[in-house]
């Protein structure tokens, strides 16, 4: 009798298009709702923002469930769309979760 290889403890995953649907289950699954800032972090914010002398800062943010961070240096902000722009990434103000002075 031939042996059949890994082939027949590979039912998990054995098609692509199975692997792609369990990839966007996981993906799914683990999104997070999008935290809310109390007011003494948005003056917090608002302080560094208004103090800000040049040094990297790092931005965390919300995106579609999840929390990124940007590490870079202020180029850009604007009150009249709600955003900022550190390293050529627009971050809206209402995605912002926490922004902070980069310690490295």
């Amino acid at each position: 009798m031939k042996d059949r290889g890994m082939l027949k403890w590979a039912p998990y995953k054995s098609l692509d298009q199975q692997a792609d649907f369990l990839a966007r289950m996981d993906y799914e699954r683990n999104k997070r709702p999008c935290p809310q800032m109390s007011s003494d972090k948005a003056e917090e914010i608002n302080d560094l923002l208004t103090n800000y002398k040049g040094e990297k800062i790092v931005a965390r943010y919300w995106h579609d469930g999840y929390i990124y961070a940007i590490h870079g240096y202020l180029e850009e902000v604007s009150t009249i769309y709600g955003y900022l722009r550190i390293g050529g990434e627009e971050i809206y103000f209402r995605q912002l979760t926490d922004l902070y002075p980069d310690d490295d």
